[in-house]
């Protein structure tokens, strides 16, 4: 992990993020900005602030140029859970439930991603 960005109670359920994240996990920066840039899903537009805010951190931790970066990981979490009172039938109420997470996207070097050659089943 070279940088990493946190985005804290995003006022979206984290079921919603992660089917967002799952696009763009594992792919070079350039690629995920791509995905995220014309994915219509709602949380796209903040995951591609958050993504960008990561790749800007590696830029501050050293000379680390987006065409260089891959997302290593990226994951959401749940958050705080605001609940809402609302009417019911028969003078009852129910509880509405609006959810929040907390994000997280890690970025790396394409070059520590590469595979070291092990045992393989070919020909020596």
């Amino acid at each position: 992990m070279i940088a990493q960005a946190h985005l804290h109670s995003f006022r979206q359920s984290a079921r919603k993020v992660r089917a967002v994240l799952d696009l763009f996990r594992g792919l070079p920066v350039e690629r995920a900005f791509e995905v995220l840039v014309f994915t219509r899903a709602r949380p796209a537009e903040d995951l591609l602030k958050l993504l960008r805010s990561a790749v800007a951190n590696a830029g501050q931790k050293g000379d680390y140029q987006p065409s260089g970066l891959y997302v290593s990981r990226c994951w959401a979490d749940g958050g705080l859970m605001f609940k809402k009172m609302e009417p019911k039938a028969m003078l009852r109420s129910g509880v509405q439930k609006k959810r929040t997470c907390h994000v997280t996207i890690e970025v790396d070097e394409l070059k520590a991603a590469t595979k070291k050659p092990g045992k393989g089943k070919g020909k020596k």
